[in-house]
């Protein structure tokens, strides 16, 4: 670990529940901050910069946040709909779609400059992926990606492949895993719930990737983050100590993994070999 960020409380720079953490286009730290519905943003070097509240939460720990290639800050809080802010925390618009099922807002990823991805828990759970106006403000299209399993966060890679992670679903055995979904929206790989003889996924969340292809996935019960290389071919716990339900990830524009360690009520940056 380099440093970390936060410690309870409400105070400029302090948390209740970081669930989202994402770089912004300034290359700052964008932490979504639930228990005080606040989106707080950090410096490379972890100095507090401001912060601005998205509004009431529609359930306790229950959304995502992600930066747009235009630097727009987008936040899902569990309801049908993404807020939209400026950089600077004025918001913009709430995007929405009255006419589509999509209900319950939650990992949020930009995947392309016209495009993002939600997941959404209705129907045991499914991927709306989105294609948006920014100028307009507009939904243009959406597509559906069904048959997932209590779907969590998200993350894109450089190949536009979506990364999807499944908890539990309500207690049941289903889900665990991360999924790879192809460019095609067809789905490429099921990694887990067992990996290898000394590890299974019990309840994965975060997920991001870094610029050479290594996803990494956060387990909120076994307190821990998992790397991957490219091809899923090894794989290696990098965080195994000092977490307390892990939830959002993300990999800084300096090359360190940021964890939102919700139930510590901090972030933590930390280094490692990326070759």
């Amino acid at each position: 670990m380099v440093t970390e960020l936060g410690g309870y409380g409400s105070e400029p720079g302090q948390f209740i529940w970081p669930s989202g953490v994402t770089t912004t286009l300034d290359g700052n730290l964008a932490v979504k901050d639930s228990g005080n519905q606040q989106i707080q943003i950090f410096s490379p070097d972890g100095r507090h910069k401001q912060g601005f509240s998205y509004g009431m939460e529609s359930e306790r720990d229950f959304g995502d946040v992600a930066c747009t290639q235009d630097g727009l800050i987008l936040v899902t809080d569990g309801s049908k709909g993404i807020k939209v802010f400026s950089k600077d925390g004025l918001m913009i618009h709430l995007l929405k779609c009255l006419k589509s099922d999509w209900n319950h807002s939650y990992g949020i990823a930009a995947v392309k400059s016209s495009s993002i991805a939600v997941t959404d828990w209705t129907d045991g759970g499914k991927v709306h992926m989105i294609g948006v106006d920014w100028r307009m403000n507009a939904i243009l299209k959406m597509n559906v990606i069904n048959g997932l399993n209590r779907p969590e966060h998200i993350a894109v890679n450089k190949k536009e492949e979506i990364l999807v992670t499944e908890g539990q679903l309500f207690g049941h055995q289903q889900g665990r895993c991360l999924k790879i979904i192809d460019n095609e929206r067809i789905l490429k790989k099921t990694i887990g719930p067992r990996i290898d003889n000394k590890f299974s996924f019990i309840n994965p969340s975060g997920v991001c990737v870094d610029s050479h292809g290594n996803s990494f996935v956060a387990d909120e019960v076994q307190n821990c983050v998992v790397m991957f290389n490219p091809d899923s071919s090894l794989t290696v716990k990098v965080v195994t100590q000092d977490l307390e339900g892990p939830a959002g990830l993300a990999v800084t524009k300096d090359g360190l993994l940021a964890v939102a360690d919700c139930y510590h009520h901090r972030v933590k940056l930390y280094k490692y070999k990326q070759s």
